[in-house]
Protein backbone atom coordinates (compact mmCIF):
# COMPACT_ATOMS: atom_id res chain seq x y z
CA UNK A 1 0.00 0.00 0.00
CA UNK A 2 1.30 3.42 -0.94
CA UNK A 3 0.24 6.97 -0.25
CA UNK A 4 -0.33 8.23 -3.79
CA UNK A 5 0.14 11.90 -4.58
CA UNK A 6 -2.04 12.66 -7.58
CA UNK A 7 -3.17 15.42 -9.91
CA UNK A 8 -6.20 14.76 -12.08
CA UNK A 9 -5.69 15.18 -15.79
CA UNK A 10 -7.70 17.76 -17.73
CA UNK A 11 -10.51 15.29 -18.46
CA UNK A 12 -10.53 14.25 -14.77
CA UNK A 13 -10.72 10.56 -15.68
CA UNK A 14 -7.13 9.69 -14.79
CA UNK A 15 -4.31 11.04 -12.71
CA UNK A 16 -0.59 11.65 -12.72
CA UNK A 17 0.69 9.81 -9.63
CA UNK A 18 3.79 9.77 -7.43
CA UNK A 19 3.69 6.99 -4.79
CA UNK A 20 5.18 7.20 -1.31
CA UNK A 21 5.84 3.89 0.45
CA UNK A 22 5.45 3.33 4.20
CA UNK A 23 9.18 3.43 5.04
CA UNK A 24 9.71 6.51 2.87
CA UNK A 25 6.76 8.17 4.62
CA UNK A 26 8.38 7.68 8.02
CA UNK A 27 11.67 9.21 6.85
CA UNK A 28 9.87 12.14 5.18
CA UNK A 29 7.75 12.91 8.24
CA UNK A 30 10.80 12.69 10.51
CA UNK A 31 12.45 15.43 8.43
CA UNK A 32 9.22 17.45 8.33
CA UNK A 33 8.99 17.34 12.12
CA UNK A 34 12.68 18.19 12.54
CA UNK A 35 12.39 21.30 10.36
CA UNK A 36 8.76 22.17 11.20
CA UNK A 37 7.59 21.83 7.59
CA UNK A 38 3.89 22.52 8.04
CA UNK A 39 2.67 21.60 4.56
CA UNK A 40 4.45 18.23 4.66
CA UNK A 41 3.16 17.59 8.17
CA UNK A 42 -0.36 17.66 6.74
CA UNK A 43 0.51 14.21 5.32
CA UNK A 44 1.54 12.84 8.72
CA UNK A 45 -1.35 10.35 8.83
CA UNK A 46 -0.45 7.78 6.17
CA UNK A 47 -4.06 6.64 5.93
CA UNK A 48 -5.78 10.02 5.60
CA UNK A 49 -6.66 11.67 2.30
CA UNK A 50 -5.32 15.24 2.06
CA UNK A 51 -5.80 17.89 -0.63
CA UNK A 52 -3.65 20.95 -1.25
CA UNK A 53 -4.91 23.82 -3.35
CA UNK A 54 -2.78 25.34 -6.11
CA UNK A 55 -2.11 28.33 -3.80
CA UNK A 56 -0.54 26.01 -1.18
CA UNK A 57 1.74 24.20 -3.63
CA UNK A 58 4.61 26.75 -3.84
CA UNK A 59 5.13 26.45 -0.08
CA UNK A 60 5.09 22.64 -0.35
CA UNK A 61 7.69 22.86 -3.11
CA UNK A 62 9.90 25.04 -0.90
CA UNK A 63 9.59 22.54 1.94
CA UNK A 64 10.62 19.75 -0.43
CA UNK A 65 13.79 21.75 -1.18
CA UNK A 66 14.62 21.56 2.54
CA UNK A 67 14.04 17.80 2.53
CA UNK A 68 16.22 17.40 -0.55
CA UNK A 69 19.01 19.38 1.11
CA UNK A 70 19.04 17.29 4.28
CA UNK A 71 18.09 13.78 3.22
CA UNK A 72 20.76 11.13 2.78
CA UNK A 73 18.30 8.56 1.41
CA UNK A 74 18.28 8.16 -2.39
CA UNK A 75 14.65 7.01 -2.45
CA UNK A 76 13.54 10.15 -0.59
CA UNK A 77 15.57 12.33 -2.98
CA UNK A 78 13.86 10.61 -5.93
CA UNK A 79 10.42 11.04 -4.34
CA UNK A 80 11.14 14.75 -3.78
CA UNK A 81 12.25 15.16 -7.40
CA UNK A 82 9.17 13.36 -8.73
CA UNK A 83 6.77 15.21 -6.44
CA UNK A 84 8.23 18.59 -7.41
CA UNK A 85 7.57 17.71 -11.06
CA UNK A 86 4.00 16.76 -10.15
CA UNK A 87 3.55 20.02 -8.23
CA UNK A 88 4.63 21.91 -11.35
CA UNK A 89 1.95 20.04 -13.33
CA UNK A 90 -0.68 20.88 -10.72
CA UNK A 91 0.25 24.57 -10.72
CA UNK A 92 0.27 24.72 -14.52
CA UNK A 93 -3.19 23.11 -14.67
CA UNK A 94 -4.44 25.08 -11.65
CA UNK A 95 -5.46 21.78 -10.03
CA UNK A 96 -5.23 20.53 -6.47
CA UNK A 97 -2.69 17.95 -5.37
CA UNK A 98 -4.23 15.04 -3.50
CA UNK A 99 -2.60 12.46 -1.27
CA UNK A 100 -4.71 9.30 -1.37
CA UNK A 101 -3.96 6.07 0.52
CA UNK A 102 -4.08 3.29 -2.03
Amino acid sequence: MALDFAVLTEDETSADIVPLEWDQHEALIDLAERFKLTQLLRFEDYFEEVDLTPAQLPELSEELDVVKKYTVLPDIAKFVHDLKLLIAVAIKRNKKLSAVPD
